[in-house]
């Protein structure tokens, strides 16, 4: 646990208002999801809700100092470890593919296979931001910015297979939707590199506003869009000529 009067105000107030702005973001996917009448819209509600959720959790943590710890480097240096920014990711990212992928129809299999890459790719990274050795941390960057391309990969090329048996409409907007992810995405392992916990060339505060502002737009802004995308379009139906594993009722 680290004292929060070690953070420099950017980083501090940073923390304080993106956990408010997680919290508010739950309570309008919640009022969002009531309006949901399809089982599916509500199998949606209930991930999109839990993702700002936790998430306000995390900041919070981070805000008071607990999701914080020291290292030692190589070097000597001292180096700050968000723990409770990855510790977030490990839950929350695997519920934003999750939330994608049923909105595609993608069958278990799918699934499971992405939500194990994210899982990896975080802890992975996690490894990277604690390493004292920065080859090692490199190392394992590279280890989760693998993991992340093979993400892409399955959501660039089999989920839009799934999401074409339900039809153009929920095809283009899954579309829509795995862009906005993927460019966000796209972005965090570069403000890693940067920040703090890599090259050191962006000061503490902007990386801290840089994932804040990443993070309240992965979560609030693609949830609200996915909410308000499945509230668009007919409910999907099982195809079981694609072997579809999530169905939603009529």
């Amino acid at each position: 646990m680290v004292s929060p009067d070690q953070f420099d105000a950017l980083t501090y107030w940073t923390l304080w208002i993106t956990a408010a702005a997680m919290g508010v973001g739950t309570i309008i996917l919640y009022i969002k999801g009531r309006n949901m009448d399809t089982d599916e819209g509500r199998e949606h509600a209930v991930v999109s809700i839990f993702i700002p959720a936790i998430a306000a959790t995390m900041y919070l943590a981070m805000a008071l100092g607990f999701g914080v710890s020291r290292i030692s480097l190589v070097g000597g240096e001292e180096q700050l470890v968000f723990w409770g920014r990855y510790a977030d990711w490990v839950i929350t990212t695997p519920l934003l593919l999750l939330d994608l992928a049923l909105f595609a129809g993608a069958d278990r299999e799918t699934i499971g296979t992405l939500l194990g890459l994210d899982v990896m790719m975080i802890v992975t990274g996690f490894f990277a931001a604690s390493s004292a050795q920065p080859v090692n941390r490199y190392v394992w960057w590279a280890v989760s910015t693998g993991a992340f391309v093979v993400i892409l990969y399955a959501i660039f090329t089999k989920l839009p297979k799934f999401a074409s048996a339900y039809g153009d409409e929920r095809a283009s907007s899954l579309g829509t939707l795995r862009n906005l992810l993927a460019v966000l995405w796209f972005v965090y392992p570069l403000l890693w590199l940067v920040g703090t916990e890599g090259a050191s060339v962006v000061p503490l505060g902007v990386e801290t506003v840089g994932y804040a502002v990443l993070d309240v737009t992965a979560k609030v802004v693609f949830g609200y869009a996915l909410l308000s995308s499945v509230g668009s379009l007919a409910p999907r139906r099982r195809e079981t000529e694609t072997g579809a594993g999530v169905t939603a009722d009529d």
